[in-house]
C-alpha cells in the first residue's frame, strides 16, 4: 500500500514539473480603431505560484498570482503617462499606491472574500476547463485605477480562425454592470487566451480586438 501510494506520488511530481518548470511566452496584437501594437506576455513559475509579465513599447504590467490564479501584487508602469503604481492585498483590503498620470496616488477598496484576478486573460484557464457556467472575481481597472466586482459567464463553445488555423474555443462574457460587457474566447483544450472584443475607456472609445499571433515555451 505503502509503495504504489509512493510510485502515485512520483508520478503526479512527473507530470506536473513540466507546468510548473516552462516559461510560456505569447504574443498579442491589439488593435483599437487603426492604431495596432504588439503586446509580449511571459508567464513563469514562482514560488507563490507564477508571475505574469505584459509589455509593449509604451506599458509594462508585472502580477504576482497564487497557483489557484488569484493575485498577490500588481504593478503598472507606463513613463509616457507618468504612472507607477503598485497594488496589493491584504485580506479584504486591496491597495493601489504610486503615480497615475503624473500625480501621487494611494487609494485602499474593502472588497470581500472573492480572488483578485488582475490577470483575467490567465486567471480564468481553469474556470473554461470546469463544469461551472459562472465565476465572479474583482480587478482593478488600470485606465482609471477603479476596482470592480466582475462575473464571468460562458457563452458557448465555436470555432474561431487564429493564424489561419480553426481553434475551438470557449467564449465567455464578462461583466460588472448593464453598462460594460466584454467577450474574451479560450482555447478549450488548454484554457489559453486566444481573443478578445470590447471597449476599453470611457464613451467614444472605439472597440478593441486582441488576437493571439504567436505562443512558445522557453
Amino acid at each position: 500500500m505503502r509503495r504504489s501510494f509512493f510510485l502515485l506520488s512520483i508520478i503526479t511530481l512527473l507530470i506536473s514539473l513540466p507546468v510548473l518548470a516552462t516559461e510560456k511566452n505569447y504574443v498579442y496584437r491589439e488593435t483599437t480603431g487603426k492604431t495596432s501594437i504588439e503586446n509580449k506576455w511571459t508567464i513563469k513559475p514562482a514560488p507563490a505560484g507564477y508571475t505574469v509579465e505584459a509589455e509593449n513599447d509604451n506599458e509594462y504590467q508585472y502580477i504576482l498570482c497564487r497557483q489557484d490564479h488569484s493575485t498577490l501584487r500588481w504593478e503598472l508602469r507606463n513613463r509616457g503617462a507618468g504612472t507607477d503604481l503598485v497594488g496589493e492585498r491584504e485580506g479584504n483590503l486591496l491597495t493601489v499606491k504610486g503615480r497615475f498620470k503624473g500625480k501621487e496616488f494611494a487609494k485602499e477598496f474593502k472588497i470581500d472574500s472573492l480572488p483578485w484576478y488582475q490577470s483575467l486573460e490567465v486567471a480564468l484557464a481553469d474556470f473554461v476547463r470546469s463544469e461551472a457556467e459562472k465565476t465572479e472575481f474583482w480587478i482593478v481597472e488600470p485606465f482609471n485605477i477603479k476596482c470592480y466586482k466582475m462575473v464571468a459567464t460562458k457563452q458557448k463553445t465555436e470555432d474561431v480562425t487564429i493564424n489561419n488555423r480553426e481553434v475551438e474555443a470557449v467564449r465567455i462574457k464578462v461583466a460588472f454592470s448593464i453598462f460594460w460587457s466584454a467577450h474574451y474566447w479560450y482555447r478549450k483544450a488548454d484554457g489559453v487566451y486566444l481573443r478578445f472584443e470590447g471597449v476599453r475607456g470611457g464613451p467614444g472609445t472605439p472597440k478593441t480586438i486582441v488576437e493571439l499571433i504567436a505562443e512558445g515555451n522557453s
